[in-house]
């Protein structure tokens, strides 16, 4: 049985990008979005480092997204009662007979804590 990793808390979130490019420090400060956050694996890999992770930032019903997912994130610092998160955000554009099409941007989150 393959390992899962699942990480819950109540978080604000700044997003440091907007589309893919990295927006000026009053902006990302503007940005804030509270709810609970999950940490967890799409796909797992036995391997060390292959697991693909995603990250998402769930309102206060547990079922609606805040935030866009973040697919392939990776926690890159931990500080104090921060977490730096980055990945590709994931933003649906429309619905396929087969398949959801979207567009993806890099994307970065500063998670803090609520106390």
């Amino acid at each position: 049985m393959p390992i899962q990793y699942h990480c819950y808390m109540l978080v604000d979130v700044y997003r440091v990008r907007y589309r893919g490019v990295k927006q000026e420090r009053e902006r990302i400060r503007k940005d804030k979005h509270r709810g609970e956050l999950s940490y967890l694996t799409r796909l797992w890999d036995p391997r060390p480092g292959r697991s693909v992770m995603k990250a998402v930032l769930l309102g206060a019903d547990g079922e609606r997204y805040v935030l866009p997912v973040l697919d392939h994130a990776r926690v890159v610092e931990v500080r104090g009662e921060g977490l730096l998160i980055t990945g590709m955000e994931v933003i649906p554009t429309s619905r396929g007979i087969k398949n959801i099409k979207s567009d993806r941007y890099p994307q970065t989150w500063w998670c803090v804590k609520v106390s």
